[in-house]
């Protein structure tokens, strides 16, 4: 893989240290190592950021999808990041070169999954890193993937309200409801954004625990949009009909990924 690299003028001096940490984890990849073969380049761009002087350091990869690949991504291009640390001056060489090697093995793994090796999803949801878990959100979404629907419930924990958010959409739409007793358990813990979502995914699972919690959420909701969105999800949980596309916007947009072996 060829990387240019984008710094920010605060940061310029971090070139040599920021090229060598991906350097390593290029070389050490299963995928992306150097292998000398002709017309095996790989374009791609990196860049390290932060939104804040109090925000994390966040180094972002991105690359062009591998010739041998392309037609089984929905996307041209493959996109992940990685935190390298909150410093307030600058990243230190051991957490560029820590976010490097998470930030490319979360290539590796977009890569896996369009090869139909589910072993991606492991290095996706375990990541920490929210834009990965996104992708690794997706992937279960897109392709119905019920048996994985159960590794999705601690990351209603997270500290990422885009995460929490678009678990509780992916568990509407393959969980069970078995999952609509556990979305019941953490709803006390949720903000309002999130709260909306679980109620709609209450709505789409159904069963005796997601009716009860949505009837009670629509007679004793304080904040009135939530308790209309509580009646409206009590009222498609009993007819078994969803809300129109139109009732129902949705809060997060999740990132395109590779969409494996099925078209």
């Amino acid at each position: 893989m060829r990387l240019s690299l984008a710094l920010p003028g605060e940061a310029a001096d971090l070139e040599g240290p920021v090229s060598e940490a991906l350097q390593v984890a290029l070389r050490d990849s299963a995928i992306f190592a150097p292998d000398g073969a002709p017309g095996s380049t790989v374009q791609g761009e990196a860049a390290l950021t932060r939104e804040a002087a109090d925000a994390p350091w966040v180094l972002h990869v991105g690359m062009a999808v591998p010739d041998d690949l392309r037609s089984k991504f929905a996307v041209a291009a493959l996109t992940t990041s990685a935190t390298a640390g909150t410093d307030a001056f600058r990243p230190s060489t051991e957490a560029l070169t820590d976010a490097a090697r998470r930030a490319i093995a979360g290539l590796e793994a977009q890569c896996r999954l369009a090869r139909g090796d589910a072993s991606g999803l492991d290095v996706l949801l375990s990541s920490g890193e929210p834009s990965q878990i996104l992708v690794a959100l997706r992937y279960v979404g897109d392709r119905e993937a019920r048996e994985h629907a159960h590794r999705l419930l601690p990351l209603l924990r997270s500290d990422d309200m885009r995460v929490r958010m678009a678990v509780l959409d992916v568990l509407g739409s393959v969980g069970t409801r078995d999952h609509a007793a556990a979305i019941v358990r953490e709803v006390h813990r949720l903000d309002p954004g999130a709260t909306r979502e679980a109620y709609r995914a209450l709505a789409r699972l159904g069963g005796a625990d997601a009716v009860g919690f949505l009837r009670f959420a629509a007679a004793n909701e304080d904040d009135p949009e939530l308790r209309a969105e509580a009646e409206r999800a009590l009222s498609s949980a009993l007819s078994g009909k969803p809300p129109s596309a139109a009732e129902v916007p949705r809060g997060v947009d999740l990132p395109k990924l590779a969409r494996g072996h099925r078209q």
